[in-house]
Formats: structure tokens, sequence, C-alpha cells
């Protein structure tokens, strides 16, 4: 078995200008559930990357697994913490040395990206052929990667493959400066984007934001559907409010959105006597944000960590804020509407189909702080609104936003492919 599959092959050829322009997309198989109309159904969910942990795909994947074990089927997870510990002391290794030979004798480039990447894939492809994956009636692939590996293996398992994306991974990483725009690498992890999107039977998104991207990279209508996340949150009863309490409950990273709020606390300082600041979390912007604290004398600002007692924080909180730049659905806003509180965030990607201006909550346009301090400012004087808005959001949420819900509206999906 190759370290790189054929068709990336062909697309790294295609950039370095040893093969000519061509259609790089190999036909992909198509399978049903052969009859599974009724009864309980073998499923397998599926992620190239670490599961379980910590954020919004981790959460996904548990409250899925979950609500389908509720409705009385057979559920496995399988990600690369499972592999034993021969596939990273000897498998991945040996395939990244034959991955570095690969690059250098064909093209004379040396590339750590790409060669991490391969070596990594060939070792979970590696595992999963041991898996016995024909005996899953549903496979689903959480993340592109794992979508991928699963659609070349499609003669292997025979079954319908459906797919739901939790970002846009060469996109953002294009965003943020990971990924050179023109570079072999945006070439090499598209084409394992197109590749999978061409394998997938259905893919099933959060939020509709997905669509337009998705169809970009070669979607078409008929694969694409949505069904939103639901989850299993039990709100914790509210304590009296004998002081105001803004909460913001995310992972420490830069498209979050935290410099914003502390800049505006910063601004707001005279009026925000009496009020604390929760900052729910961890990540690689902490230490950073800790001293940006320090620096600006912010001493209602408190950093929480991380937390498993999330509902018995936004219990104690007032406002739940949400300043991201870069986001898709959080689930982190999902439960602070089941825990019916005032939300503020931002009109990032699927957010818009959580809340509604006005109704449910109040949306400012990513990284504009002078809203945010608007926003701020309004539910901070204005007891009745903050009433008003949570009361809302928890009626919404409970609507549409359980893991019943969810977990139903899949099983559809799944045996429409009887």
């Amino acid at each position: 078995m190759a370290v790189f599959h054929e068709s990336l092959v062909r697309v790294m050829d295609i950039y370095y200008g040893v093969a000519k322009e061509e259609e790089s997309i190999l036909v992909a198989p198509k399978y049903s559930l052969q009859g599974r109309k009724s009864g309980s159904l073998n499923i397998l969910y599926v992620t190239f990357l670490r599961y379980p942990n910590t954020g919004g795909l981790s959460n996904y994947i548990t409250s899925l697994q979950m609500g389908m074990k509720r409705r009385g089927h057979q559920v496995d997870v399988f990600s690369p913490v499972q592999m034993p510990p021969i596939y990273f002391d000897t498998y991945i290794p040996e395939a990244a040395k034959e991955a570095r030979s690969f690059l250098k004798e064909r093209y004379n480039i040396e590339n750590e990206k790409l060669v991490k990447n391969s070596s990594y894939l060939h070792a979970f492809t590696r595992f999963l052929r041991n898996q016995s994956l024909e005996e899953y009636d549903v496979i689903h692939a959480e993340d592109l990667f794992a979508l991928f590996l699963l659609g070349q293996m499609k003669e292997v398992h025979k079954k319908p493959l459906f797919f739901t994306p939790h970002g846009y991974f060469t996109r953002s990483r294009m965003k943020f400066g990971k990924i050179r725009t023109g570079s072999i690498e945006e070439a090499y992890f598209t084409g394992i984007e197109k590749q999978g999107i061409h394998a997938a039977d259905k893919i099933i998104t959060i939020s509709d934001s997905f669509h337009l991207p998705l169809r970009e990279y070669g979607a078409t209508d008929e694969q694409l559907v949505t069904v939103h996340t639901g989850i299993d949150f039990y709100p914790v009863v509210s304590t009296e409010e004998d002081h105001l309490v803004i909460v913001s409950v995310a992972r420490l990273a830069p498209r979050k959105g935290h410099d914003l709020l502390i800049e505006a606390v910063a601004r707001m300082q005279e009026e925000l006597e009496g009020v604390e600041v929760w900052i729910v979390g961890d990540g690689v912007r902490r230490q950073q944000l800790e001293k940006e604290v320090k620096k600006k004398g912010l001493q209602q600002v408190k950093f929480l960590g991380r937390r498993e007692d999330v509902a018995n924080v936004l219990a104690a909180s007032t406002i739940y804020v949400l300043p991201t730049l870069n986001d898709n659905f959080p689930i982190s806003i999902i439960e602070a509407m089941f825990a019916g509180k005032a939300i503020i965030t931002t009109t990032c990607g699927g957010i818009v189909e959580m809340i509604q201006h006005g109704e449910t909550g109040l949306l400012c346009e990513p990284g504009n702080v002078e809203q945010l301090i608007q926003a701020l400012r309004l539910l901070l004087t204005n007891k009745a609104l903050r009433n008003k808005l949570g009361k809302q959001a928890h009626a919404y949420a409970k609507q549409h936003f359980t893991q019943e819900d969810m977990a139903a509206k899949m099983e559809t999906i799944y045996r429409s492919f009887s």
C-alpha cells in the first residue's frame, strides 16, 4: 500500500508539471443499506482527529452517539487514538521515511506537512482495514480526512458513505496563514477535500452555511442536507442576581475573539463596577490573554480554565458572550440557550440559524468592538430584555436543538438509503 494515494499523486504531478492538467477525481461506487428499513442499525462514526477530546467536534460525536444508542442502535466510534502503540512507534515513522523519499525523488522537494499528513493517513488506513467495516450498516465520516480514506475504501466496506463537515480545513488554514495560497499544500489538501466530497453519498451539514463552500468543491444539491446539532443539556436553576456576571465559554483560540471581549471590557471600565467577567476554557492563547488582562488592569476578568460543570457556571451568570471571528454552529451557544441566558454573539457561519437578532439574542458583526460594547451596555442596563431574550432562546432550543430531534432526523436520512 503506497504512502500517497494515487489521486493525491495525480494532484501533485499536475502541480509540479509532471502530468498535464486533467480531471483528478476518481469514480466512487454507490451502495445502499440493503433493505434496512426497520430494526436496529450497526453504526460507525469515524474521525481522523483526536477523540474523545475537548471541542465542538468531539461533543457533537458524543451527543450523536448517545442519541442513536437511545434509539436502540449499536454505535462505535473509531479514531487514531485507538491505534495500538506499534502504529505510532513503527508504522508512522516508516511511512514518513517513505513519503520523504517519494517527494524528493519525484519532485525534488521536502515538505514536512505533506509527510506528516500522508504518514498518519497511511497508518489510519491500515488500522481501518483491520476493523471489519463491512459489518456496519452505516459508516459516517466526521471530518474530511476520514471521509477521504473511507471513500477510497468503499469497495471494501460496500456501504453508503455519510459525511458531516465541522469546518473548512484548507480555507481556514489559508485564512489564518497556516497554508499559503497557490502552494503545494493548498493543492494537496484541496485534492483531499474534493475527492472525499465526490465519494460521499450524503453530506449532512450542521448548518446551511456549509452548502456554498461545499458546492464550490464539487458537492451537488442532491448530496446536501442540514441537520442542526442537538444536545442533551440539563440546565441548573439560575441563582438570584446579586451581581451581574458576563461569561464566555470557548476554547482559547485566536478565532474565538476573546481579544474583542477584553477590549470591550477595558473600554467600559467605568460602567462595569460590580460586574464580573468569567472566561471559561483553555487553549493556546490563555497565557497571552491573561497578560493582556493584567496589562489593562481588568481585575473583574477571571480565567476559570476548563470546567466540567458548565451548567452550573451558566446558571450563576447573567449574560453569555461569544465574540467569535470564525465559527460554524457552536455548541456553547446551544448550552447558553438551554440555560435561558441572554446571548451576545456574531453573525459567523451558522450562528444566524441559531440566534435571531432581538428575539433569541443579539448579533454583532465579527470583529466589531463598538457593536459588542453597545450590546453589552443594552443588556447590562435592561433586565427585562435579558429575561425576554433568555426565555425565548430557551424555548427555541427545546424546539430545535435537542439530541432526540437530531438523532431522529439522522436515522431518517440513513434509512432513506435502504
